[in-house]
């Protein structure tokens, strides 16, 4: 099974259209709603580390985060068995574009230039091993059910386990990739 380039150069178009609909949604939110989360996350990104990290402890923020990510890349991997599961992870990737884009914007607007280390220090990392590794995952999901709907339309029964072992490895790969992402995510959360 040959990654589809032109398929992955769309999701990661349409990832960065989400990121940017995120900044550019925050940017022109108004009111009361928006004046309350720049005070919550004003109070988080001054409060003493003290205060912050009685919140939570890194085993139940990272079992949070993982579980999760962890459902979303099993739904995925299911996906040319069950075929409605197909959309599940794009859909998952956009959106976490979207958040991240909208986090980004107002960690800026209530930080200022002290903002762009919030960024680089805390949203970033977990973010660039998560995206991109959504986006293989995604477009190999999408490659398998568009496989599977063809040999079903052509009622073929067999497949090739050479693709399947392929494919369940760089879910393996994948889902390794999440994982230590997640420990990453759960560390800088705990850490701020």
């Amino acid at each position: 099974m040959k990654l589809n380039y032109r398929l992955l150069t769309v999701l990661l178009f349409a990832l960065a259209v989400s990121i940017c609909a995120g900044s550019f949604f925050e940017v022109f939110m108004t009111g009361e709603g928006k004046q309350q989360i720049e005070n919550i996350l004003g109070s988080l990104l001054n409060a003493e580390s003290d205060d912050v990290m009685g919140l939570s402890s890194f085993g139940s923020c990272f079992l949070r985060i993982f579980v999760k990510n962890a459902l979303m890349l099993l739904l995925a991997y299911l996906s040319p068995a069950l075929l409605i599961t197909m959309p599940i992870l794009p859909s998952f990737m956009l959106l976490r574009g979207l958040s991240l884009g909208f986090s980004a914007a107002m960690t800026l607007e209530v930080a200022g230039v002290k903002g762009i280390l919030y960024i680089v220090t805390i949203l970033l990392p977990q973010n660039l091993i998560q995206l991109p590794v959504y986006c293989i995952l995604s477009v190999l999901s999408i490659q398998a059910c568009v496989t599977r709907i063809r040999q079903i339309s052509e009622k073929k029964r067999s497949t090739r386990h050479t693709d399947a072992r392929r494919y369940s490895f760089i879910f393996l790969a994948g889902f390794v990739l999440i994982t230590l992402s997640c420990l990453l995510e759960a560390l800088l959360v705990t850490s701020i």
